[in-house]
């Protein structure tokens, strides 16, 4: 009786790799904690304690300033809050937008004028109201001689204050170029004179 052979092995096709698409955000187009956003809301952004339109009202965040995502998104209320906290000790939940305008946004665009007081280091510009000059003197107070006087516009850089003066809060800035270099209040208590870009 013959010896039945060994079968011959089938061969197993071996499955081919199936790719598993990921996608991705391009830089600036999405909110994510740890990045810096611009609040875009036209008369401002409120921020409130927890993401819910009926948790407390804690303040309002100016249009055009700079923040840090904290933590979010959350959807509550039809809305999708994020965290953020303004660098001046302003932290709190901020809706991202109403679904036709955009209140935060990754876009962080030119740096614009923000409403608060420079800080050392800080580049700032003149926005003084139309017609307006900005005196830059040589130390701080308003009897002190003027170095020069400035449109609205000029950027400097912030190299030392606030020094309280006259009744304003002065700061030492200097020109890009060095040529204009003193001392500048930085507003009159309802307008601001010297704006931080951010």
């Amino acid at each position: 009786m013959p010896t039945p052979l060994p079968a011959a092995p089938t061969e197993t096709p071996t499955p081919e790799p199936t790719a598993t698409l990921t996608p991705t955000v391009a830089p600036g187009t999405a909110l994510a904690v740890g990045a810096q956003a611009r609040v875009t809301a036209p008369a401002g952004l409120n921020y409130r304690d927890l993401p819910s339109t009926n948790a407390n009202l804690l303040g309002q965040f100016g249009t055009g300033i700079l923040v840090t995502v904290l933590d979010g998104p959350v959807t509550a209320d039809n809305f999708t809050w994020w965290q953020i906290d303004d660098g001046q000790g302003n932290v709190g939940w901020a809706a991202q937008g109403d679904g036709e305008t955009e209140w935060i946004s990754p876009r962080l665009g030119d740096p614009q004028p923000a409403n608060r007081p420079p800080q050392v280091g800080d580049r700032v510009r003149v926005t003084m109201p139309a017609g307006g000059q900005l005196s830059v003197r040589n130390q701080p107070g308003t009897n002190a001689a003027v170095v020069a006087r400035v449109n609205p516009g000029q950027e400097f850089t912030v190299l030392a204050g606030p020094q309280q003066a006259s009744g304003f809060s002065w700061y030492q800035v200097r020109s890009d170029d060095g040529s204009i270099e003193g001392w500048a209040a930085d507003g009159d208590g309802s307008d601001r004179w010297l704006s931080p870009l951010e």
